[in-house]
């Protein structure tokens, strides 16, 4: 079988769907050593080199969509696979090829109010094709699929749940190096809560400010440490959140490598978030020994049930409440993490690559 795969998100600035390439698709060739792979991208990533599967660089103008429709959608006309990956929430617009489709999160219809116009009127429309013509749908949380289920009467048998995981990477760094990263930052002798990820207003980072100055008082020197870029939520010039406030740290982005000795440094994660279609995050702070407090919603309350402090509401009160109890109650602290490492294995991603590679041996058979 000829599979072809949409790398669009790999890249320098690879975020969550370019983990999920990197760690679900790109580990299919030793899965399925009897097909060949072309591996589709908008920039050389410099994959690893092996016969049967070739990386194909794609550069265009434009976003996504126009490169999905652009020069992807003439490469897989001229390699006409038997199988089409699509990656990233939606099908080019002319698909006649077999194809599985992922679909992280349907936040586009659910929530339409959180996107421009501009961009939600032609996704929306896009998302309900492209579940519609897809072969199957994979998904990584069951409140995904049953948003899909809800919102456009798809046959649940085509939906098909692979859970996400987390890599190996993210594991508790050497004291010493945790040591030397809050020296470095500034953090030493300090009580940390992070967060990380993209600021929007639906992660409620206002009210985790509030929390945390409201902690203040009882744990002196205490710093919130914030990683993400800004969609308007923090605020510029006089009414910047961040006036005032020294105790807050803000960088909007950390190199990758950077990432396990980060989580490393806290004390405790906060990841409030109306809605996730899985939750990377938490995960890894959680991998990397760090428990976090999470808004009890949306796939949230589903892939971390009794591995995170839950708030029911984003509650300034309510989530300080929360982060005193991560903060202070080790038998709390240790539950959580000792729970994890007993679910540990069900956050593979060599599981989930298998799984995957498992469905699409099913469909040779079909």
């Amino acid at each position: 079988m000829k599979i072809a795969l949409d790398g669009y998100e790999l890249g320098r600035k690879a975020k969550g769907v370019g983990r999920v390439i990197h760690n679900l698709l790109l580990p299919l060739p030793d899965k399925l050593p009897e097909d060949n792979f072309l591996i589709y991208t908008k920039e050389n990533i410099s994959l690893p080199s092996r016969s049967r599967a070739e990386e194909h660089i794609l550069p265009g103008r434009g976003g996504y969509l126009r490169w999905q429709n652009g020069p992807l959608r003439k490469a897989l006309k001229r390699a006409d696979p038997d199988l089409l990956i699509a990656s990233n929430y939606v099908l080019p617009l002319s698909c006649p090829w077999r194809s599985i489709l992922l679909e992280h999160d349907i936040s586009v219809f659910s929530h339409p109010e959180w996107y421009p116009r501009r961009y939600a009127f032609p996704r929306r429309f896009l998302v309900r094709r492209s579940l519609e013509r897809a072969d199957i749908v994979v998904v990584s949380s069951v409140f995904v699929e049953n948003e899909i289920v809800r919102l456009f009467g798809i046959d649940r048998k085509k939906i098909k749940l692979i859970g996400y995981g987390v890599e190996d990477k993210f594991r508790r760094a050497p004291e010493d190096e945790v040591r030397r990263w809050r020296h470095g930052k500034g953090l030493a002798g300090k009580k940390v809560i992070g967060f990380l990820g993209s600021i929007f207003m639906r992660r409620h980072v206002p009210e985790l400010i509030r929390a945390v100055e409201g902690l203040r008082p009882e744990f002196p020197g205490a710093v919130l440490y914030l990683v993400g870029e800004d969609f308007g939520v923090l605020g510029g010039g006089e009414t910047s959140l961040l006036i005032g406030r020294d105790w807050i740290r803000w960088e909007k982005a950390l190199p990758e490598g950077d990432l396990p000795v980060f989580y490393s440094s806290l004390d405790a994660f906060a990841y409030l978030s109306e809605y996730e279609g899985f939750g990377f995050p938490p995960l890894e702070a959680l991998s990397c020994g760090t428990p976090s407090v999470l808004l009890d919603r949306s796939s949230l309350a589903e892939v971390f049930t009794g591995l995170a402090v839950m708030v029911k509401e984003p509650d300034e009160k309510e989530i300080a409440a929360a982060l005193r109890a991560v903060l202070t109650d080790e038998e709390k602290r240790a539950g959580i993490l000792a729970e994890f490492e007993r679910r540990r294995p069900q956050f593979s991603w060599a599981r989930a690559a298998a799984e995957l590679g498992r469905l699409i041996g099913e469909m040779k058979t079909k």
